[in-house]
């Protein structure tokens, strides 16, 4: 029936979770709607949403976004992500979710980067793989986050409702603000 659809396996133990908020899908659907078009006709590589991503038999997560660099779409099997690590995810954090438990699994895998944005401060944050461990990259000038997988950079603008900007690294005319 599809209840399941955003269970994960964790070490052979079921997660489940409750459906997203009505806020994090609108984030999902805004990142859907910018990276995915731009990073398929940048020629960068493939973005899919809420697949699951394989480590060994009964363990699996599913993140919201998963990005596969150009040249390496092989690993998407029917399934999700087998026989290869994507070289980075992006999880919209909710309050009292397991976003950071997922970091090790991740790590194992060997996902270069971590993006994780916020749902309700629209802040993000990306981690980068630094031997087994993710270290948390220090935000650039304006609070800018690259991701240099993606080619594209994240900033959280704090206001009355907060905002999140997406550009392209090289080209900032080409953005979302969400």
């Amino acid at each position: 029936k599809g209840l399941d659809r955003w269970d994960e396996m964790w070490d052979g133990v079921l997660h489940m979770v409750p459906a997203p908020s009505l806020e994090h899908q609108r984030l999902l659907d805004r990142l859907i709607g910018f990276l995915e078009p731009h990073l398929r006709k940048s020629g960068r590589g493939r973005l899919v949403s809420g697949i699951n991503v394989f480590g060994d038999m009964g363990n699996y997560r599913i993140p919201d976004l998963t990005f596969v660099t150009a040249g390496r779409e092989y690993i998407f099997q029917e399934d999700g992500v087998r026989g290869g690590a994507p070289d980075a995810v992006i999880e919209i954090r909710s309050s009292q979710d397991e976003t950071y438990e997922k970091l090790p699994f991740y790590a194992s895998l060997g996902i270069i980067e971590v993006i994780v944005i916020d749902r309700d401060t629209k802040r993000p944050e990306l981690y980068r793989l630094a031997g087994a461990q993710y270290v948390l990259v220090q935000s650039a000038a304006q609070g800018w986050v690259r991701s240099d997988v993606m080619g594209v950079r994240f900033r959280g603008v704090e206001q009355a409702t907060p905002q999140l900007v997406v550009e392209d690294a090289l080209d900032p005319t080409t953005h979302v603000e969400v």
